[in-house]
């Protein structure tokens, strides 16, 4: 009984593990799935989880209704000048607010916090005014700028992650004639690699499916992103629910490839402190 017990406890955290990923994929295999059947299958009553023959049509849907690369070259471009804009502003920000002791750091600290609490819809109109203002509304750079300025969640992340950084590394550091900027670049960035591949991968995310500030800013067509292009499937009677799929099945791809190749640092930087 006893050897059935310590089975039990050892192999219960994987079996849960594997059931929580199932019910966590099962959507996205329907989606794929459904993206390669006709309509009249994906909507039959004895329609099964796969395909029963690919139907590729569906792709060809998709570039045939909207200009798939040009909304793709739209969302990498904004998404892109995004993760720049993060990486370069973020880890001064949470380097000052970690390591750097000056007169109002946590009240600024404490205005973060609570910037975090007041919903983007809260905000969006008082953001769109300012926005029409300056004549930019209609252009990417609504869209870009404020990476360039920090966003509340990425410092707050960052800054957690480098508080776990020694002191005494930095202290030494000074002693021996380093600079606060020679500090950041030559110890602090290094050291914060898992937290910086963590901001990055979120920003992109963020970005690369953000669908109201493009739905807001981008007036014209030429400024459209993927997510908005999405939208051009659905209208008012109907929807076409395979082309859909298979439209998001392509907009979900460069997601999980960053995600592939940068999943050792992400989940490094949620786990650990970054120290070796």
């Amino acid at each position: 009984m006893k050897q059935v017990s310590r089975i039990v406890v050892k192999y219960l955290p994987y079996f849960v593990l594997i059931l929580l990923a199932l019910i966590f994929i099962f959507p996205i295999v329907i989606m794929v799935s459904t993206s390669f059947k006709s309509m009249k299958e994906a909507f039959s009553n004895n329609s099964g989880l796969f395909p029963t023959s690919f139907y590729i049509d569906n792709y060809k849907n998709v570039f045939a209704t909207i200009p798939f690369f040009q909304y793709l070259g739209n969302t990498m471009y904004v998404t892109i000048m995004n993760v720049i804009g993060t990486l370069i502003v973020t880890p001064m920000i949470a380097y000052s607010l970690a390591k750097l002791k000056w007169r109002g750091r946590d009240v600024v600290f404490s205005i973060i916090v609570a910037s975090m609490l007041i919903p983007y819809t809260a905000t969006m109109i008082p953001l769109y005014k300012i926005w029409a203002n300056v004549n930019l509304v209609g252009t990417f750079w609504p869209l870009i700028i404020p990476a360039f300025f920090g966003y509340p969640f990425y410092i707050i992340l960052l800054r957690q992650f480098m508080l776990s950084i020694p002191d005494e590394l930095l202290e030494a550091a000074r002693i021996d004639g380093c600079g606060a900027f020679s500090r950041f670049l030559k110890i602090v960035i290094p050291l914060s690699k898992p937290g910086l591949a963590t901001i990055t991968i979120f920003a992109f995310m963020n970005t690369y499916s953000d669908f109201l500030a493009p739905l807001l800013y981008a007036n014209s067509a030429d400024h459209y992103t993927l997510s908005l292009g999405l939208q051009s499937f659905m209208n008012e009677h109907s929807v076409d629910w395979t082309s859909l799929m298979a439209a998001a099945t392509l907009f979900m791809i460069p997601i999980i490839l960053l995600f592939l190749f940068a999943q050792k640092y992400f989940i490094e930087g949620i786990s650990t402190s970054g120290l070796k």
